[in-house]
């Protein structure tokens, strides 16, 4: 895909308008003693601890299910999602044997575009490997620019990240 001069100024419109400096701000952090009752700390009667563990209990697919459930409704093969995402073989094959595989947040996302997931679908592929997106991040407005406009060429997002001097894909 070349990207023209509109789609280019549309994407720093986007990067000036969405892009914020998070600051740190100690007063946020809760400090809490683990050997103390969180259900005491916060004011949780006994029905209601008995609920957040059902609802711990009650966990959702994890990132490998929700992946290989994308996948298998792509129509498309393994060989083209990894070849698209710019993933090898090797490393594919060790996240589709291992239920446990724990992806980096750009393996993630190159997957997420592989698939050409919109961004919700994507946001909640993200969750599963427990990312997000953060305003925070050049590189991560930018692949969600592209994600938003159905853009799913890896090549020009790299493209685009690498102007930024932000980390590629895949």
């Amino acid at each position: 895909m070349l990207l023209d001069r509109s789609f280019k100024t549309k994407l720093n419109a986007y990067i000036v308008k969405n892009y914020t400096e998070l600051c740190r701000d100690d007063d946020q952090y809760l400090m809490w003693d683990a050997g103390e009752s969180l259900s005491k700390d916060v004011g949780l009667t006994n029905n209601e601890s008995l609920d957040l563990k059902s609802l711990i209990d009650e966990v959702g697919d994890t990132f490998h299910d929700k992946l290989f459930q994308y996948i298998d409704n792509s129509g498309m093969t393994d060989v083209e999602i990894y070849k698209k995402a710019g993933l090898d073989r090797k490393l594919f094959s060790k996240i589709r044997s291992n239920p446990a595989y724990h992806p980096g947040k750009n393996i993630a996302l190159a997957l997420a575009i592989a698939l050409e997931l919109d961004i919700n679908e994507t946001n909640d592929l993200l969750s599963r490997a427990e990312y997000a997106f953060s305003p925070s991040n050049k590189g991560d407005l930018i692949i969600k620019f592209f994600i938003e406009h159905k853009v799913y060429d890896r090549m020009a997002i790299n493209f685009m990240l690498d102007e930024y001097g932000q980390p590629i894909l895949g």
